[in-house]
């Protein structure tokens, strides 16, 4: 829980300080606005995926973006519980559709306010990877069974908000670099469970492991971001 705290202390604290750098610069460079008007190709990579998005300016201050972003993880990993050896995988999966609305109220800084279709998924699978010995009495592996754990966002729509700079390259000022930081709002999680063998009750909604686990997930509704990217200006 901490952690995410901290993380999210770390991408404000980081858009902050960034964004205070390049008010300085913009102060001494002026605030004349370039002819941002018109529509960018770009690619981007975040704590959120890797992707592209297209930009449509309708002036030099208002504009439009979308695009698509993804990033999948895996990762085995050993447990051990009341004697029992369990071999365990988790699988990531975040990024998803934007729908950005972008404000600059300066040459190089700009808010942006929208949403991400959201395509957050976290699944862990597992099984008992030894048998449970007690005296005399010996439990088989396969007998203790297996569980599934499917963990998402309780908002498929996440609203997301955030601060950027952005400088303008070339001699046409065609070519744009972007620093992005900002938080999405995922709601509380959406957990399920299922198990066999002796750990099928690990899934019966009446012992409430699923809320359990909710509950102890439930500070990880905030996702931060922080993004870099680069575009074109195409026409």
């Amino acid at each position: 829980m901490n952690c995410i705290k901290h993380l999210c202390f770390i991408v404000l604290f980081s858009g902050i300080s960034f964004l205070t750098l390049a008010q300085n610069e913009t102060n001494s460079l002026g605030n004349s606005m370039p002819d941002a008007k018109g529509l960018f190709l770009g690619a981007q990579i975040s704590t959120n995926g890797f992707g592209g998005n297209l930009r449509y300016a309708f002036s030099e201050k208002f504009s439009f973006r979308t695009g698509y972003e993804t990033l999948s993880l895996s990762y085995d990993f050993d447990f051990d519980e009341n004697d029992i050896s369990y071999n365990a995988e988790i699988d990531f999966k975040t990024g998803g559709v934007l729908a950005l609305f972008d404000y600059a109220y300066a040459k190089n800084l700009y808010i942006s306010a929208g949403a991400v279709f959201s395509s957050f998924n976290a699944e862990v699978t597992g099984y008992a990877a030894n048998d449970f010995e007690y005296g005399d009495i010996v439990i088989p592996a396969e007998d203790i069974g297996d569980f599934f754990i499917d963990a998402k966002p309780g908002l498929k729509v996440a609203p997301y908000g955030s601060v950027g700079y952005r400088a303008f390259w070339g001699k046409r000022e065609a070519i744009v670099f972007n620093f992005e930081t900002g938080l999405y709002y995922m709601g509380p999680p959406d957990i399920e469970i299922e198990a066999t063998g002796l750990l099928a009750p690990t899934a019966d909604p009446a012992f409430g492991q699923a809320e359990y686990l909710e509950y102890q997930f439930d500070t990880y509704k905030i996702y931060p971001v922080i993004k870099l990217g680069l575009a074109v200006k195409l026409f």
